[in-house]
């Protein structure tokens, strides 16, 4: 895409779509369409019936997926403008803290409102280094993590008016307000997931699974060497029963990242990624779902792979990393686990009905179809403000002047919100 100038600000705001058509909503994304990134996916096959949605990415994806929605990439901050104003939205809506400097840098040109989902692996780098992590961090002699000038200005942006509201995991919110996200703009929200596609109550296989290694940029679990030795360790512990351990990306997305899979061997069996669309299928394999980290990596928050696997009538066992995880997995829906030790008698028999049972219910909380309005109330209730403040139907204003200087496009780099742990 060619580089163009800015935009003379004495332009009016771009026309507003008209009043019989649906709302224009312009995704702003780092990368489309990335493989892993389901929750975009799903969110966006949501929304498309009510919005019309646009597609904007900063970069192509490094591991795309075939089934993709028409998108446009713009690497700089005037390419980005010029392809907003040619969509004219009404809305715009990003993903993750690392896009939420150019969302409202984005926003404040143009003046349309902006949203921002975040997730599990931007969030979990705001929580405090507990003593055990920076003895860790000192005993390696590895420097104290440091955040960019850009980081907290980046964050400010949800001061704004045209901030229309933040949605995270509720476990996040204490870290997210204490890093300077605007508290009275926070959304407490589950994971994206679309429930109908894995919801299954006919009988499952009797194997194992666990899915990682993996980037962990998607769902945040079972990324590091221990996480795959405790699976390991479990499987020779239940003799006669099929592990099955899944790769979280694809094998170009590990090669770059330097988390490929450790090898395979006693008797548990590697299986390459699998597109997302296929997934309910591989669920219906197995009995039980066990999920594990390593303590030592920060980045395991609220799994979609929980409530997927719920809704696939497969047990779930999780780490019990924090006291929130209570919260998600869903009381007697799942197994919360100190140690795989204690698990070898829990999987090596089946589910209770009682708990496949309450981990249906506890994955219907996961579901985009039933909280997908916590998203688009403020998406009708800016509509409505606009419409009531502009009758003849004038789009929002734009900003009176540009920057004076032009910020890089992505805002924060991944690596700073991954230092301000």
């Amino acid at each position: 895409m060619t580089t163009i100038a800015h935009p003379d600000p004495r332009r009016h705001a771009p026309a507003p779509a008209p009043a019989s058509a649906r709302p224009r909503v312009l995704f702003l994304l780092e990368q489309y369409p990335q493989a892993g990134q389901t929750h975009i996916a799903s969110e966006i096959e949501a929304l498309a019936a009510d919005y019309e949605i646009g597609i904007l990415a900063l970069r192509p994806a490094t591991c795309p997926y075939e089934s993709h929605r028409p998108h446009r990439i713009a690497t700089t901050l005037p390419e980005i403008i010029a392809a907003v104003e040619a969509f004219a939205p009404d809305i715009l809506h990003a993903h993750h803290l690392t896009m939420l400097g150019t969302a409202g840098e984005v926003s404040r040109i143009t003046g349309v409102p902006f949203t921002l989902r975040t997730h599990s692996a931007d969030t979990l780098a705001l929580r405090p280094r507990g003593i055990g992590a920076r003895l860790r961090q000192w005993l390696r002699g590895e420097p104290p993590p440091a955040r960019s000038p850009g980081f907290p200005a980046s964050l400010a942006a949800t001061e704004s008016e045209l901030c229309l509201g933040v949605l995270g995991f509720p476990f996040a919110r204490p870290w997210l307000v204490r890093a300077g996200v605007c508290e009275a703009k926070l959304v407490d929200c589950f994971p994206v997931v679309r429930f109908d596609r894995f919801h299954d109550r006919s009988p499952n296989g009797d194997a194992v699974m666990s899915i990682g290694p993996g980037t962990g940029a998607d769902a945040g679990f079972a990324t590091g060497p221990a996480a795959t030795a405790d699976f390991l360790r479990l499987q020779r512990k239940v003799p006669g029963r099929s592990f099955n351990l899944y790769a979280l990306a694809p094998a170009s997305a590990r090669q770059e990242t330097g988390t490929g899979p450790a090898g395979s061997g006693d008797g548990v069996t590697l299986v390459p990624f699998v597109a997302s669309g296929d997934m309910p299928r591989e669920y219906k394999k197995h009995r039980w779902l066990v999920l594990t980290a390593d303590a030592d990596a920060p980045t395991r928050g609220w799994p979609m792979a929980i409530a997927e696997a719920q809704a696939s009538g497969v047990g779930v066992c999780m780490p019990a990393l924090r006291r929130d995880l209570a919260h998600y997995v869903g009381e007697g829906a799942g197994i919360l686990y100190d140690s795989v030790d204690e698990l070898p008698a829990i999987v090596s028999g089946p589910v209770p009905e009682e708990m496949r049972e309450r981990g249906f219910e506890q994955a219907r909380k996961s579901d985009i179809e039933r909280h997908k309005h916590l998203l688009t109330d403020l998406w009708e209730d800016a509509l409505r403000a606009r419409a009531a403040d502009h009758p003849a139907g004038a789009g929002f204003a734009r900003a009176a002047t540009l920057p004076a200087v032009t910020p890089p496009p992505s805002g924060l780099a991944s690596a700073d919100v991954a230092s301000a742990a």
